[in-house]
């Protein structure tokens, strides 16, 4: 197994003794030793030495790993060493879409405000979804209340036009639900003709979130594929 694999493995089983292991000589090569020339032995140390960034593939990183199996631990001595936040797999998930996929709160804020390279919060994968839209989907409410204090742009649709409250209304998240319109009521105008976060509610029998959406002020003359299904909405 080579430095790199040796590094992933490490990562996705937790193993942080292991990563600094790993990653120590690499650093120590890096510096150098003072003013004068670097030393073979540092030389080769920087060679065999992982790629911090390296992936597997699935196009995972150390990080990507760490951050999905909960290994918080690991993900702030991969940032140390300077593991960047921005690298996308296959399908176009950074690190910091599968923490909230977990729900893994520490692990998010961790991203956002470690590191030489914070997350960005708005970064879309191949199916255009934040990590909100994973949050939401999921009903991780404080991953959630994370992202929103930290900017994170509610209104971005992914490939089916739903937004992070689509999501939170079509499975059935209430408190993710209560929370995104608290926080951006101008998310209840009806601005598409595909669906509603009202629609998808009542489409999957959410009643609770269709009541507090209807509380909230949700349009109920918004048509949609599914209006009939809204109480007071004629087919």
């Amino acid at each position: 197994m080579g430095k790199d694999q040796e590094l992933l493995e490490a990562a996705r089983t937790g193993n942080v003794a292991l990563v600094e292991k790993l990653l120590a000589g690499r650093k120590g090569g890096l510096l150098g030793s003072g003013s004068g020339p670097i030393p073979l032995s540092n030389l080769l140390s920087i060679w065999r030495g992982p790629n911090i960034n390296c992936t597997d593939s699935s196009g995972y990183t150390a990080l990507h790993h760490a951050a999905l199996n909960g290994h918080k631990d690991v993900v702030i001595k991969l940032l140390q060493f300077e593991a960047s936040t921005n690298v996308a797999d296959n399908k176009g998930y950074f690190p910091i879409h599968l923490a909230a996929w977990k729900g893994d709160v520490e692990i998010v804020k961790i991203l956002i405000h470690h590191g030489p390279s914070h997350s960005r919060v708005n970064e879309q994968n191949n199916e255009n979804e934040t990590a909100l839209h994973c949050a939401a989907q999921y009903g991780h409410s404080e991953v959630a209340a994370i992202l929103l204090e930290e900017l994170t742009d509610p209104t971005i649709r992914n490939n089916k036009l739903e937004t992070p409250l689509d999501l939170a209304a079509l499975y059935g998240r209430l408190q993710v639900v209560k929370m995104i319109i608290n926080a951006y009521p101008n998310l209840m105008s009806c601005n598409t003709r595909k669906h509603t976060p009202l629609h998808l509610a009542a489409r999957n029998g959410h009643k609770a979130v269709v009541q507090v959406l209807l509380e909230a002020g949700m349009d109920v003359s918004c048509h949609g594929p599914f209006s009939c299904l809204v109480p007071e909405v004629p087919c």
